[in-house]
């Protein structure tokens, strides 16, 4: 039996399309679709934002940064939280008190980076096949 594309994959692929077409207010009613069905799913506030930042709709754009932050923190994507805060705190400066509730969740994705940069630079040195401390 041929298996049956979601209903969720059909609205990305219309708001692929609304997108490429410049149809950015249809695309921002498909945001609010998908976003209804996948309510913690942290991506779609976040393009949406990027979209309303765009149109030069900054309140709106702030209260989706707001949630998509929120969101990639429950998820535990510290990191993206803390990029997307910054994002936040550019478009709006009062909100600036999101960042500061982050700031535990920044130093932690810092952290991390560091020990991935040092990874990285170890596995370049050496090479895949020797083991790392």
């Amino acid at each position: 039996m041929p298996r049956r594309e979601s209903k969720t994959m059909d609205l990305r692929a219309q708001l692929n399309k609304a997108l490429q077409q410049g149809q950015v207010i249809a695309a921002l009613d498909l945001y609010e679709l998908i976003e209804a069905r996948k309510p913690d799913e942290p991506r779609w506030p976040h393009r949406k934002g990027d979209l309303l930042l765009r149109m030069g709709h900054k309140s709106e754009a702030a209260l989706a940064y707001e949630r998509a932050v929120e969101l990639y923190l429950a998820k535990g994507f510290e990191a993206r939280a803390a990029a997307t805060a910054k994002i936040l705190a550019t478009v709006d400066p009062s909100r600036d008190q999101l960042i500061e509730r982050n700031g535990a969740s920044e130093r932690n994705a810092m952290r991390l980076s560091d020990e991935v940069a040092s990874w990285s630079s170890r596995l370049a040195k050496d090479g895949p096949n020797r083991p790392h401390r």
